[in-house]
């Protein structure tokens, strides 16, 4: 079964779903080198689609979280 991310970004005040394998994902650590942990934060890894979906109902925020337009998981 698939494992999925939440990307939350406060700055943004946004997240996106992504397949771990996704590049803009990376299995949770992003596309950046490093990560301040100022921007945002990683969720994860969800096994199953629904798990990562149901994972957003219990984020503390009101980022507008969406599936990833890349990997549309």
């Amino acid at each position: 079964m698939p494992e999925f991310y939440v990307y939350e970004n406060w700055q943004r005040k946004r997240g996106r779903i992504h397949l771990a394998d996704c590049p803009y994902c990376n299995h949770g650590r992003g596309t950046q080198a490093t990560d301040g942990g100022k921007n945002g934060k990683w969720h994860g890894p969800y096994v199953g689609r629904n798990a990562a979906f149901d994972a957003v109902e219990k984020l503390q925020t009101h980022a507008d979280i969406q599936p990833c337009m890349v990997c549309k998981p």
